[in-house]
């Protein structure tokens, strides 16, 4: 795209310098919009994705589902709800200590052992995680305290939970 400017008359008047500066402005807007549409239609290599790929989303794996079976079988219920119409958005497994923490201890027997967990409502879950009103050290089952300080967890549970 080339356009060309006809040869501009600057006259013999006052105004001369004027008509010239007017005229070196329209030359370099003209040469800019050259230079765009250069751009704009040379071939460039595309461009690598900047964002990684996204991961295939993991489904349940069998050793949690059978762990999730257990302790919501065991606890028939949401363990911190007395009244049953408190609950809502369904019935979950929650790991009293939590899986990294487990993982991170070398514990690894105890990630999976229904002793571990705790039945709970979505509800309760939710605001346990968002500590909005967290489970209290008197929700948690017997049997998962006794299991859990037996693994030297007593201290933790009793700091992180309320």
């Amino acid at each position: 795209m080339s356009l060309d400017l006809p040869e501009p008359d600057y006259g013999d008047g006052q105004d001369a310098y004027a008509r010239f500066r007017q005229h070196e402005h329209l030359e370099h807007l003209l040469t800019q919009e050259n230079r765009r549409h250069e751009a704009l239609t040379e071939h460039r290599p595309a461009r690598p994705d900047p964002k990684p790929a996204k991961r295939e989303k993991r489904g349940a794996t069998p050793p949690l589902v059978a762990w999730k079976l257990t302790v919501l079988e065991r606890d028939q219920g949401c363990q911190v709800h007395t009244n049953p119409a408190d609950c809502s958005d369904g019935w979950q497994a929650h790991h009293v200590v939590p899986q990294q923490i487990l993982r991170r201890a070398v514990v690894t027997e105890a990630l999976w052992d229904p002793r571990s967990g705790m039945g709970v409502c979505g509800l309760a879950h939710r605001q346990h995680h968002t500590r909005v009103r967290p489970i209290l050290f008197t929700e948690i089952p017997t049997v998962c305290v006794e299991y859990l300080s037996g693994l030297g967890f007593g201290a933790w549970l009793e700091r992180h939970y309320p």
